[in-house]
């Protein structure tokens, strides 16, 4: 089910956890929760403040998580879940499948794919660990092309990793009471769109309850959904 897309683009997915997938649970930090659910404004300071707080924390832990990944479990969940809308990465991962699976079908494939992205991205941040430390200014955000009143926003930034050209990446966010990423774009490339034709032709092939079980087993055993350039090698 691997999919390839842009190699040199693709190894920048490690580092920004399941910002596809896609993908909330969680609510917001206490501050940054209710000032997004008083005012819609600009979302791009919010995506720049966690992104930073994520590098910070990584380099300032990365000698504790070379030694145990669930660190950097714990502050994806912190910082970076909370931003993802789940759900909404869900409906656009199954496509028009989604439209006939059953309530039940649609909580399990919620649960199973959020498990399975965030392990995936968590795992590929992890094992880029040494860039992170090396690399102090790996991205620059571009200008906000926010307009006031507008309910959906791109904040764009540059990414440069280990030497490469820098590639552009895209979150994409829309607003209901607060800001939440539904998709991520690398050079244009939809992350939710790539796997949507992964598990699409699975389910033509075998089913929704086939796709279920399996990702259900691929959870159990810890395994990862990550395109061949970001997959640890």
């Amino acid at each position: 089910m691997m999919i390839c897309v842009a190699k040199h683009v693709l190894k920048l997915q490690g580092l920004i956890a399941g910002l596809i997938v896609a993908f909330s649970v969680a609510s917001y930090a206490a501050e940054a929760a209710i000032s997004e659910k008083v005012t819609l404004g600009d979302p791009q300071p919010l995506v720049e403040k966690r992104i930073h707080e994520l590098l910070v924390r990584l380099r300032d832990n990365s000698d504790a998580i070379r030694k145990d990944k669930s660190i950097a479990y714990r502050i994806s969940d912190e910082l970076i879940v909370p931003l993802i809308d789940f759900p909404r990465v869900t409906r656009l991962v199954i496509g028009k499948y989604w439209r006939d699976a059953t309530e039940a079908q649609r909580e399990e494939l919620i649960k199973q794919i959020r498990d399975l992205l965030v392990r995936s991205y968590v795992t590929a941040m992890s094992s880029y660990i040494d860039d992170l430390v090396s690399e102090k200014n790996m991205i620059d955000f571009m200008p906000s092309n926010y307009q006031p009143g507008d309910r959906k926003a791109s904040v764009r930034a540059n990414i440069a990793l280990g030497g490469r050209a820098p590639a552009e990446v895209q979150y994409q966010l829309y607003y209901v009471d607060q800001w939440k990423i539904y998709d991520i774009r690398i050079e244009g490339i939809s992350l939710a769109l790539t796997y949507r034709t992964s598990f699409g032709e699975q389910i033509n092939r075998e089913g929704l309850d086939n796709l279920i079980a399996q990702l259900t087993e691929r959870n159990r055993k810890g395994e990862i959904e990550l395109p061949k350039s970001v997959a640890p090698q």
